[in-house]
Parts: structure tokens; sequence; C-alpha cells
């Protein structure tokens, strides 16, 4: 009977310093993740890892509860890091999210570059016919009539005259390939083939006047068949930045359309060089995929050598439309267009030259 006393207090003393032992730290740390701003976030972010979380933190709970201290722990561990995972998987969302939102903003930018880009190139266009439309009005104001001066600015006017003539036959040419039906081109023709007749006399006076007039018409035809042809012009931008691309064609724009200036391409005996027929058939394979530009091939010569070799020219078209170029002409400028003053040393060289014209048809 005297043991029993003994026992009671042995059973109370173990019930109350179980009743008192501390939760493990982790079961604190738990807590302390619970609470934090990110876990309430992920909530609502990442509900399935969140309520994972949740579920092995009441086990841990109910595991202390039992008097499982270890268990509770090892669980209290698990919920941890679930609750570290629902925090990433959150923060995950959350990227995604702002990912797709760049993506929008950036396929919105995109949409108004592309808008911007098709209004500068409308506005470029536009300043283009602007400018050639004054340039057309310029040229037609009526001049004053020349008289006869000193043999020395006479032969200065030939050669302006001449330049002028050659030019307006060109343009008439271009506005031809554009328009075989245009039914003022032949009128125009007919005056230029009278005007050259004029210049090859001896001792008439200079027609000046008329070289002039002759250019400004031939400039308005070819202005009035590309505004009833096509309304796009960023047509020849493009063309241009096609063959800038190679590096080695050095292109240009004149009136007539995109230009390529080659030289050099025969060898002495007149046959096309190598290297010359690489660089025509790039210049017809080009014409093949622009169909919409006709190719006018111009030679200039000097006044050394003032005639065409009809087989060089041959050799030219033909190596062009091997290459592709279906709607290819030529003309001879002869030495009217020289580029540098005949009389200057190497001016042979630079002055003859043959140009290749991807006529515009904007």
């Amino acid at each position: 009977m005297r043991a029993l006393p003994a026992l009671l207090v042995l059973a109370a003393v173990t019930l109350s310093s179980c009743a008192s032992a501390p939760r493990p730290r982790v079961m604190h740390q738990v807590d302390s993740a619970r609470e934090a701003p990110a876990a309430r976030e992920a909530a609502s972010l990442a509900p399935q890892a969140f309520a994972r979380a949740e579920q092995l933190r009441q086990r841990s709970l109910r595991a202390f509860d039992a008097g499982d201290r270890s268990g509770a722990q090892i669980l209290a561990e698990h919920a941890l890091a679930a609750y570290s995972r629902a925090v990433i998987l959150t923060r995950l969302v959350k990227a995604q999210s702002e990912l797709a939102r760049a993506k929008q903003r950036l396929t919105k930018a995109q949409a108004e570059l592309g808008t911007l880009d098709e209004q500068l190139a409308k506005l470029s266009a536009e300043a283009d016919v602007l400018e050639l439309r004054v340039k057309v009005a310029r040229d037609a104001q009526p001049l004053a009539a020349n008289t006869p001066s000193t043999p020395e600015r006479e032969r200065a006017r030939r050669d302006a005259a001449s330049a002028l003539a050659s030019q307006a036959r060109l343009l008439c040419t271009a506005a031809h390939m554009l328009d075989a039906r245009r039914a003022t081109l032949p009128d125009h023709f007919a005056k230029l083939d009278a005007l050259d007749k004029q210049l090859a006399a001896k001792g008439a006076q200079t027609p000046i006047d008329d070289a002039t007039r002759l250019r400004s018409a031939c400039l308005r035809e070819l202005s009035e068949v590309r505004r009833r042809a096509v309304k796009d012009g960023g047509l020849a931008d493009a063309l241009l930045a096609e063959l800038s691309q190679p590096g080695n064609l050095f292109p240009f724009r004149d009136d007539r359309g995109v230009v390529i200036t080659v030289r050099d391409l025969f060898t002495a005996a007149g046959q096309l060089k190598a290297d010359a027929e690489e660089r025509l058939a790039v210049l017809g394979k080009v014409a093949k995929a622009h169909p919409e530009f006709p190719v006018l091939v111009v030679f200039h010569t000097s006044r050394t050598a003032p005639g065409l070799d009809a087989g060089r020219a041959e050799s030219v078209l033909g190596a062009l439309r091997k290459a592709g170029a279906t709607r290819v002409e030529t003309r001879s400028a002869g030495s009217a267009l020289p580029v540098v003053e005949p009389k200057r040393g190497g001016a042979r060289e630079r002055n003859e030259r043959i140009e290749i014209i991807f006529v515009s048809p904007a």
C-alpha cells in the first residue's frame, strides 16, 4: 500500500513533463513560412501546392498532439519544403504571366512599327512624286530664246543640245517601254530625229531651245505613264536596296529608274569576259524576279571611238536574256553624255560605259 502513492506521484510527474514538452523548432518555422506574404500569394496563384503544404502541416500538428514528436518533426520539415515549393511555383506563374504580357507588348510594338514603316514609305513615295512634278513643271517653263553667239559659245551650246537630245530620247524610250501604245510618243521621236539632223548639220544655228523643250516633254511623258500605271512608289526603293546588297554593283537612281553602270566587259577580241558574264547574269536574274521593270541598256561611246559595235550590244543583250530578262531593249547615246571632259587624260576609259537601267514603273 505504501508503494501506491509513489507510483501516483511518478505518473503525475511523467504526465506533467509530456504536457510541457516544447514543439520542434521546425514547426515554428512552418508557422512563419505559412504567414509570410509570399505564402499567402501562393494560396491564390499555386493553390494545389499550397493545399499540399497545409495538409502536411495539419498532419504534423496531429502527430505532435498524439505525442509523436519525431513524426511531427519529419512532417513539419516536409510541410516547410512544400511551402517553399508553393512559393517557387508562384514566382514561376508570375514570370510566365509577365512573359506573356511582354510578348503582347512586343507584338503590339512590331505592329505599330510596321504601320509606321508603311506610312514612311507612302510619304516618301508622295514626296518623290511631288518632287518630280515640280521638276517637270520647272522644265516646262518657257525659256528666253537663245541668240547666236561666239564660235566657242556655240560649240558649248551644241554639246549641251546634244546632251539634252540624248537625255530626251532615253526618257521617251523609257516611257515607251512602260507603255508602247502611248499615242503622243511617236511625235516626240519624230521631233528628236529631226533635231539630230539639225545637230549634225554644220554651220546651222544650235537648236538648244528645241532640245530643252523636247527633254521636258519626254520627262513629262514618262511621269504621266508612271502615274497611270502603278501607284506603289516603293518598288524602285526596294529594287535599289536589293541591288545594293552584293556591294559591287553600286546602283543609283535617276529620272529613268535604277541604274547600274558597267565598264571593261570585253576582251581585246570583243568577247565578253568571264566576270562580265557573271555580273550580267546577276542583273538578268534580278530582271527576271522583277518583270515590272523593263531593262534599257544604254551604250556610251567616246569621241575617239564613236561607233557602237552591234556584236558587243548583242552579247550584252544575250547574256541578260539568258539569265531570264525578258523585256530588254538597247540604245546608243553616242558621246553626247560624257562623264568627264573628253579632252582630259583618261577620259575615254571613263566615258565609254554601259548603263543597265531598270526602268521604274512608278
